[in-house]
């Protein structure tokens, strides 16, 4: 079994950083899902019912923890998480800590995550292995932006300038 690498989840200042601690465990969720994933939309759609649940589990996991980081995010600045999962990721795009590319894709993430927790709707087993390749994409440049976002002029003000 192969060691990971240990990184701070402290700032330089020394305090703990939830941000920074969210992000590595979305980063995991994020290299669970690379590992689950089949290579082709085929090969997803003839596999089991193991890799169907797993790769579900994994997007549901991934949606969440980055509302999670949104909702952390939104709480630095001095405001309140709203309650609905889209509206954390408005306020991001608002701050301009995400693109509206990036913003888009997750709102059509969030109609799939609806779709997969809700049992009286269906997601196709296409359409999830197509969302879940994009997430992949998508994630990344979230998690890229959200760094760039925080080493910007943006990164110690909260709403009240502090």
């Amino acid at each position: 079994m192969e060691k990971r690498k240990k990184t701070s989840k402290r700032s330089a200042s020394g305090k703990f950083n939830p941000v920074k601690a969210k992000l590595e465990s979305l980063s995991e969720c994020f290299e669970q899902l690379r590992n689950g994933l089949p290579e082709t939309q085929e090969a997803y759609i003839n596999g089991d019912r193991i890799t169907h649940s797993y790769v579900k589990s994994c997007f549901l996991m991934i949606i969440q923890r980055a509302v999670d980081i949104n909702n952390v995010i939104t709480e630095f600045k001095g405001q309140t998480p709203h309650q609905q999962k889209h509206h954390s990721f408005l306020i991001l795009h608002q701050t301009s800590a995400i693109d509206k590319e990036t913003f888009d894709f997750f709102m059509r993430a969030l109609e799939c995550y609806e779709n997969i927790i809700n049992p009286y709707q269906e997601l196709a087993p296409a359409q999830l292995y197509d969302v879940s390749r994009d997430l992949l994409a998508y994630g990344e440049v979230y998690t890229h932006q959200l760094k760039a976002y925080f080493e910007g002029p943006h990164r110690h003000k909260n709403r009240r300038g502090e």
